[in-house]
């Protein structure tokens, strides 16, 4: 049995690979911390782990660690690679975009060689684009729905409410709909919904090609986009999930 493990800025998520079987595990928020919170996860012992983390070099090594101590198993990282199974990225130095990026295109380029444009709404929101041949031709990158918010709200002296919390001390999601804001707060937080879903048309109406979202808000945003959208919630880890059967193709 493989583990995947995908470590976003914000979230943990994990899915269990059984032969051909894919099944998604769950979603967590990590607070800055996901070593710790690897340890509180009650998952069966993988005899692989894949790693696909965007934390940065300093926080790579306590991560291994971590995994190590609660699986018994050292884990395989997935990088960005300039070419994968005739996905070819538009970076000069692949090593520059993010994994997360790269492994969506990957899962969705190796399941329909067709042109696509790929956005993921979380933290940050991204948006990438793919032509028929396999050439990721560039891409976007934004604040997200709460980021933009919480930007608002830090750089103004608007007098807004803070966000609901819950028993665990988590921010209650915002909750968007169509329309103007009659409040500050409602202003604020339909001009973020606005900006979100302004960015993602416009690219996608430049771009061409099938319309796929995912990402941790791509629920609270799907609503408010027109068109064909496809949400896909587990890219990332469908990507990574290419890559670790690629690798080991390529050493067989």
């Amino acid at each position: 049995m493989m583990l995947l493990l995908d470590i976003g800025n914000s979230r943990l998520k994990w899915a269990l690979v059984k032969g051909a079987r894919f099944s998604a595990g769950g979603a967590i928020p990590h607070h800055g911390t996901p070593a710790k919170l690897l340890r509180t996860l009650k998952l069966p012992a993988p005899g692989e782990i894949w790693l696909a983390h965007v934390l940065g070099a300093a926080h790579e090594k306590p991560l291994l660690g971590a995994i190590r101590a609660c699986f018994g198993v050292a884990p395989r990282i997935a990088r960005t690679r300039k070419e994968c199974k005739g996905l070819r990225v538009a970076y000069a130095t692949p090593s520059r975009l993010g994994v997360d990026r790269f492994l969506a295109m990957l899962a969705l380029w190796s399941e329909t060689q067709r042109a696509f444009c790929v956005a993921t709404a979380g933290t940050a929101l991204t948006f990438d684009a793919v032509d028929a041949r396999g050439r990721h031709r560039g891409g976007l990158i934004a604040p997200g729905m709460a980021t933009a918010w919480n930007a608002v709200r830090g750089a103004t002296r608007f007098e807004m409410r803070s966000p609901d919390y819950d028993a665990r001390g988590h921010a209650a999601p915002l909750r968007y709909a169509r329309g103007l804001g009659t409040d500050t707060d409602g202003c604020v937080r339909q001009g973020t919904l606005y900006a979100c879903a302004g960015l993602v048309e416009r690219a996608a109406r430049e771009a061409g090609g099938t319309r796929v979202l995912g990402g941790g808000d791509a629920r609270r945003l799907r609503p408010h986009l027109d068109g064909n959208w496809i949400e896909r919630p587990n890219l990332v880890l469908e990507g990574l999930r290419v890559y670790a059967r690629n690798w080991a193709w390529e050493h067989r």
